[in-house]
This record gives C-alpha cells, sequence and structure tokens, in this order.
C-alpha cells in the first residue's frame, strides 16, 4: 500500500530531471507514488517525459508558477498520508524510500524526516557528509535546536531541504510563504518544528548536487534581512543567541565584505556590532558547550 508520494520538482533542466527519475525508479522500496511536477517555461522536460518514461505521472504547470507557489500546489494535490518535494537536479539513494519507511515505524510521532546526504559540488562528490552525528538519529526537538542547526557558528551542518519527508496530516494548513524568498525553506522547517519533533537520519540516502545554477547559489540583502525580521519577530522561540549569530555572520559581516564602500556608516555600525558580539559570544557559556560537542562529535563521528 502506498503512503508515500514522491514529487519530481523540474523547472529547465531535462539532463538533471533524467537522472533524478531513474533515481527514484531504482528504489529497493516500491511503496509510493510518482509525480513529475514540471514548471518549465520551456517544454524540453515534457518532450523527454514523453520519449522516455510515458508510464510516469506526469503533470505540466500551466502558466508556470512562482517557486514556492508551486511546491504549495504539490502538497495540496498530495492524497497519501507523507510526501517528499524532491528536487530535479539531486538524487536519491536506492534505499531512500526504504530508510524513511523504517523510521516512520521506530518513531511515528514525527512531522518530518529527512536524511543525511552525500554532496557532490560542481561534479566532484565531497568526503564531508551534509551533517554530522555520532548517533543513528538526531531528533529535532524545537526551532531553537533546528536554528542552531542553520545558523549556530559551532553548527554541525543541516539536513539538505530536498531530503525531507513530511506527515501531510501534521503539517495542517502550513503552506510556504509566497514571497519568503531565497531563506523561504527556513522558514517552513521552522515552522513545522514550531508544530512538532523533526528526525533527522543521519544514513545518507540520497546526493545533494551543487551547481552553478542551483537556486539558492545567489541571494540579497533583502532576503537577509527579511528572515532577520522572521528572527526576531520569534526570538522567543528561537533564542537570542541565534540572533545574535545570525546577525553576526549573515548581516554585519556581508557588509564587511562587500567591495561597496559607499556607505561608511552602516560598515562603521558593522564593524562595531561584530566587535561587541565577538566579546559577547566568549563571555557566554553555552559557547564553550556548544564548541566542546563539536570537537567530541567531529571526533566520534571519524573513528
Amino acid at each position: 500500500m502506498e503512503i508515500l508520494s514522491l514529487f519530481i520538482l523540474c523547472h529547465n533542466r531535462p539532463d538533471d530531471a533524467r537522472l533524478a527519475i531513474r533515481s527514484v525508479l531504482a528504489q529497493s522500496d516500491k511503496a509510493f507514488s510518482l509525480t513529475v511536477s514540471d514548471n518549465s517555461s520551456n517544454d524540453e522536460v515534457q518532450c523527454m517525459i514523453q520519449n522516455e518514461y510515458p508510464d510516469v505521472h506526469y503533470v505540466r504547470r500551466l502558466p508556470m508558477l512562482p517557486a514556492l507557489e508551486h511546491f504549495n500546489r504539490c502538497i495540496d494535490e498530495v492524497q497519501t498520508g507523507y510526501f517528499c518535494l524532491f528536487h530535479d537536479d539531486d538524487l536519491m539513494g536506492a534505499d531512500f524510500v526504504a530508510g524513511f519507511s523504517e523510521y516512520l515505524q521506530k518513531f511515528p510521532e514525527m512531522i518530518a524526516y529527512a536524511c543525511n546526504a552525500h554532496i557532490e559540488s560542481f561534479g566532484k562528490l565531497q568526503q564531508k557528509l551534509s551533517f554530522l552525528s555520532c548517533r543513528n538519529t538526531e531528533t529535532i526537538s524545537s526551532p531553537r535546536v533546528l536554528a542552531a542547526r542553520y545558523f549556530s557558528r559551532a553548527q554541525l551542518g543541516i539536513a539538505p531541504f530536498p531530503a525531507y519527508v513530511y506527515s501531510k496530516e501534521r503539517i495542517g494548513k502550513l503552506r510556504f510563504e509566497p514571497d519568503g524568498g531565497k531563506y523561504a525553506d527556513v522558514t517552513w522547517l521552522l515552522g513545522l518544528s514550531m508544530k512538532g519533533p523533526v528526525l533527522w537520519i543521519s544514513r545518507p540516502l540520497m546526493t545533494y548536487r551543487i551547481h552553478a545554477s542551483n537556486d539558492g547559489a545567489t541571494e540579497s540583502r533583502r532576503d537577509r534581512l527579511r528572515f532577520l525580521a522572521f528572527i526576531k519577530k520569534n526570538h522567543a522561540l528561537l533564542g537570542n543567541a541565534i540572533l545574535q549569530d545570525y546577525r553576526c555572520s549573515f548581516v554585519y559581516k556581508t557588509i564587511l565584505k562587500s567591495p561597496d564602500r559607499s556607505h561608511p556608516i552602516r560598515r562603521r555600525i558593522a564593524k562595531a556590532f561584530v566587535k561587541h558580539y565577538r566579546w559577547a559570544r566568549y563571555a557566554r557559556l553555552e559557547t564553550y558547550q556548544a564548541l566542546a560537542k563539536r570537537v567530541l562529535v567531529k571526533w566520534l563521528a571519524s573513528t
């Protein structure tokens, strides 16, 4: 019985989409339904599917949708208990579905499940996995724990966004913010963690591919400031330390690294904040606890 819907979200990359489809069809556990959701501006993916995978369920989004509305449309169409929004430029390991099924039985109360990943950067497979852990699973028990994985200065990596499988019932009416910008995936995941626990599987069950045309390869200061406003709005849940870490690494340091010298007052403010932040950070006990945990986990993961 199929309880899992797999969506491959496509946009103008027929060669990548072919590899992604092939990796899904090679699953050791066939208890899933597959939909290729094509949000392309041309017919290349459609022609490839018609010629090579005529039996695969294919949906063409016409007119083309904004990226986040594409995600939401797929969620609205889910008819099973669980679903995954997989990307056309990534690859599923052969045991992706089997691994999800195994941990669903062990931890049925989770709102979402995600796996570790091999990283392929510009065609070269990296030695380091997407996140480090010395345990079989990591339970993300709160938004603060998840935010620390993304923005803490001592973080140990993250489960990549395409690796997530979601409970349709538990997410309820939660959807992506259509104008969420480049951090919309993070705000979505933080919203999930506010509703229930998330499980990360330490075994790498997919390959996350980094290349020049990644959607997240570029971002704007506007996106960073918009996400800063989100953290400030939810700082009671996320913690003041995360707010300060994010401000330092993702806002003020980017100002100092910018070649634009036309805003000297802004640069002076950024420099003063970073200097104060460093003193304040090393005065916190939790800084040393996080650094010690990072060293320990790295050591255990390497043995």
